[in-house]
C-alpha cells in the first residue's frame, strides 16, 4: 500500500533531524576539546560543584603565589643573616687576636670593613624597595656608610630610620607569617660596639697600634661579652628567619596538594573520557544519517504524486 506523509510527519522528522544534528555537533566538540562541559549551561546539575572548585582553586593559587614570593624573600634573608653573623664573628676574632698578640695594627681596618659589610646588607633593595626598613621601604634604613659617619651622630640609634613594623604576609586563610626583619634590630648591637671602638681609638687612650698598652688591652677584652651577645643575636635572627621559611614552604606544599586535588575534581566534572566520546560521535553520526534518510523519504511521500495533472 502506498503511503502519503502528512505535515505532522514532516515536522516530526525535521525535529528529529535537528536533534541528531545537535547531538553530532556536541559529540564532535567533545572529541576536539576533550571537555564535556564548555559552558555552565551544559551541566546545570553540576554547576555548584564546578564553581566552588574553581573558586577554591583561584583562592589557593593566590595564597600559593604570595607564599612563593615570601619564600624567595626569606631565602635571600637567610643568606644575609648568615653573612651578618659572620661579620660579628670576624670582628670578635680580630679583637681576640689583637689581645692575644698584644697588637692591633689591622683592627681599625676590620672595624671599617664591618660597618661597610653591615650597611651593604641592611640597605638591600628588592624591586626598588628596602627590605629591612619595616613598612617604610622608600628610604635606606641605615643613614651612615662609614665609621666616621657613625661617630658623627649623637647616638647609634640615629643611624637607623626604619620604622618598627615588621612585615607579615598571609600564607593561608588562617595563617600569617612574619617575614620582615628590621635594620635597627639587626644592626644596632654591632654598631654600638664599633662606635665604642672608634671613639676609644680617637680618644687620648688611642690610637691602636702594633703594640697594645694595658688600658687598650683591657678595653678590647671588655668588648668580648658584647660581641658574643651580638653574635648570639645574629644567630637568633637567622633561626627566626628559618622558622618563617619552613612555615612558608610547608604552606606552599599544602597549596600544591590542594590544587592537585581540586584539579582532579574539576577534571572529573569537565573532562570527557575519550573512548566514550568517540563512541558517542560514531553513534551520533549513525543517528543523523538515519534521520536524514528518513526525512528524505518522508519528503518524497507527497499527495501530489497521486493527483491527476
Amino acid at each position: 500500500m502506498e503511503r502519503v506523509a502528512t505535515l505532522m510527519h514532516s515536522t516530526a522528522m525535521l525535529s528529529e533531524l535537528t536533534r541528531t544534528q545537535r547531538s553530532l555537533f556536541d559529540a564532535q566538540e567533545q572529541v576536539s576539546t576533550g571537555k564535556r562541559i564548555n559552558e555552565f549551561s551544559d551541566s546545570p546539575s553540576e554547576l555548584g560543584a564546578l564553581m566552588a572548585a574553581r573558586a577554591a582553586d583561584a583562592k589557593t593559587a593566590d595564597f600559593e603565589a604570595s607564599a612563593k614570593a615570601m619564600l624567595g624573600r626569606l631565602d635571600l634573608q637567610d643568606t644575609h643573616m648568615e653573612e651578618m653573623a659572620s661579620v660579628v664573628d670576624d670582628l670578635k676574632q680580630s679583637v681576640l687576636d689583637a689581645v692575644a698578640n698584644g697588637g692591633a695594627t689591622a683592627l681599625m681596618s676590620e672595624v671599617e670593613g664591618s660597618v661597610s659589610r653591615m650597611v651593604s646588607i641592611l640597605n638591600t633593595q628588592v624591586d626598588g624597595k628596602y627590605i629591612y626598613g619595616g613598612t617604610r621601604q622608600d628610604v635606606p634604613p641605615v643613614t651612615v656608610d662609614s665609621l666616621n659617619a657613625l661617630l658623627g651622630l649623637g647616638s647609634t640609634a640615629q643611624a637607623f630610620q626604619n620604622n618598627t613594623v615588621q612585615q607579615t604576609g598571609k600564607v593561608d586563610a588562617n595563617q600569617s607569617v612574619v617575614f620582615g626583619q628590621l635594620a635597627s634590630t639587626l644592626g644596632q648591637p654591632l654598631f654600638d660596639i664599633v662606635r665604642q671602638i672608634g671613639a676609644f681609638n680617637a680618644s687620648a687612650s688611642g690610637p691602636f697600634t702594633d703594640t697594645l698598652n694595658e688600658t687598650q688591652s683591657s678595653f678590647l677584652t671588655s668588648l668580648i661579652p658584647g660581641l658574643t651577645s651580638a653574635y648570639s643575636d645574629a644567630n637568633t635572627a637567622l633561626a627566626q628567619n628559618g622558622v618563617s621559611y619552613k612555615a612558608t614552604k610547608d604552606a606552599i606544599e599544602r597549596h600544591g596538594d590542594t590544587r592537585a586535588t581540586l584539579a582532579g575534581m574539576i577534571n572529573d566534572i569537565e573532562d570527557i573520557d575519550m573512548a566514550t566520546a568517540i563512541t558517542n560521535l560514531n553513534n551520533a553520526q549513525t543517528a543523523m544519517q538515519a534521520s536524514a534518510k528518513t526525512f528524505s523519504m518522508v519528503q518524497n511521500m507527497s499527495l501530489l504524486d497521486y493527483l491527476p495533472l
